[in-house]
């Protein structure tokens, strides 16, 4: 487990003093990536640890930390590894363990070294929403996070992008995941492994009978092959031009569904060309831009521009939505 691998990277920095990624990752038998991955999770805990560069650096503890992990109970030192820091904790019902965890440890740093992580604290703050984004509705989470931590199949109700109404299906839980401010269940449906978002899931039914989780399970290993998967679905190359002073916030409107940064054309600053994963979901977000981009290729885009909005122009004509539809 993961929170295994951590307290481990804390016990060889307290015993060996500096340590660099590559012997950490050949201690731990992982990547250095995933070495650096577990320092910043660490770090977002409120672990004191801190990189030197430059020959003969690597990852150590603030001198004079020594934590008695032992009077952790159970809840804070689950609380405590959660990659994410608070915020994470407090979806997961964390929130309070996750809190008085870091109080203990802090009471074990020197005076001086506790003023410093004071000093950090109050003048750092890590926000993964963002500013123009609602947070998922989570009210699935506790009771999803249970059954994985119990290794207990459940039953659920959730609306997947593509169907017009829920469905349910019966998963083997594997593990959770929090991908910005969105948390996926991965568990095994029919025997293939899938992701499904929290805020997608409506209910949720505990069956009494053991999931099945294969013993050699790396989560992370399955979540990385699951996201390679979906960035590796072929892109529909699109070519557009834009009104200079918009390419940003058009950009930006197209992130969500561009598979690779925009390439310029040569010989004409304002046309770009793109993969996009869906024609609609662009023409969906390029619509309400106007004259001030035109869509140069391909044909089903443009023609499911103008489809857009004409159906939007139809609407507002007849006089909208009747009275009581709603």
């Amino acid at each position: 487990m993961r929170a295994d691998r951590l307290l481990q990277i804390v016990q060889l920095l307290r015993r060996h003093g500096r340590m660099s990624s590559a012997e950490l990752a050949r201690r731990l038998e992982v990547t250095k990536r995933t070495v650096l991955r577990d320092m910043d999770a660490l770090s977002t805990a409120g672990i004191p640890v801190y990189a030197e560069h430059g020959r003969g650096g690597g990852f150590a503890l603030v001198p004079g930390y020594d934590p008695d992990v032992e009077q952790l109970t159970s809840a804070e030192a689950r609380a405590l590894f959660v990659a994410g820091g608070l915020g994470a904790a407090e979806a997961l019902g964390l929130g309070d363990s996750f809190s008085s965890a870091l109080r203990k440890l802090a009471s074990a740093l020197p005076d001086h070294e506790h003023r410093l992580v004071d000093h950090v604290r109050d003048r750092i703050v890590l926000d993964g929403g963002g500013w123009h984004r609602d947070p998922d509705t989570l009210d699935a989470l506790a009771e999803v996070h249970d059954a994985v931590l119990d290794d207990e199949r459940i039953r659920i109700r959730y609306q997947s992008k593509e169907a017009a109404a829920p469905g349910e299906r019966t998963v083997d839980p594997w593990g959770l995941l929090q991908v910005g401010t969105t948390w996926y269940l991965v568990a095994t449906h029919r025997g293939r492994p899938r992701s499904y978002r929290i805020s997608r899931i409506s209910a949720v039914r505990r069956l009494g009978v053991p999931a099945y989780r294969p013993p050699d399970l790396d989560l992370r290993k399955v979540w990385e092959r699951m996201r390679d998967d979906f960035r590796n679905v072929p892109g529909i190359e699109i070519t557009l031009r834009i009104h200079r002073p918009r390419l940003p916030m058009v950009l930006r409107s197209l992130s969500v569904t561009m598979l690779a940064d925009p390439r310029p054309a040569a010989g004409d600053p304002d046309v770009y060309s793109m993969q996009v994963r869906n024609i609609r979901a662009a023409a969906a977000m390029l619509v309400g831009f106007g004259s001030e981009v035109e869509v140069l290729a391909p044909d089903a885009l443009r023609g499911e521009i103008v489809a857009i909005a004409e159906r939007a122009r139809e609407h507002h004509r007849s006089g909208g939505m009747p009275r009581g539809s709603e």
